[in-house]
């Protein structure tokens, strides 16, 4: 323990070293949940009122028909 001591091991670097880590995986955990998603997070089904269907793109504000 000592010599832990001796070489400054328990420092902020380290510290700063594992926060870099974690959220690199926390990033990369997250766009793989968006990629896997795309769909279903960028198209929406509308229904009409005359029962007609819909495809609503949200990135690019289009509505299209359904086929």
């Amino acid at each position: 323990m000592i010599n832990l001591k001796k070489l400054n091991f328990f420092s902020n670097n380290l510290i700063k070293k594992r926060n870099f880590f974690v959220n690199l995986l926390i990033l990369t955990s997250l766009s793989f949940v968006f990629f896997k998603n795309i769909n279903n997070i960028r198209y929406t089904n509308v229904l009409s009122d005359d029962g007609k269907s819909y495809i609503y793109d949200r990135f690019s504000s289009t509505l299209r028909l359904n086929k």
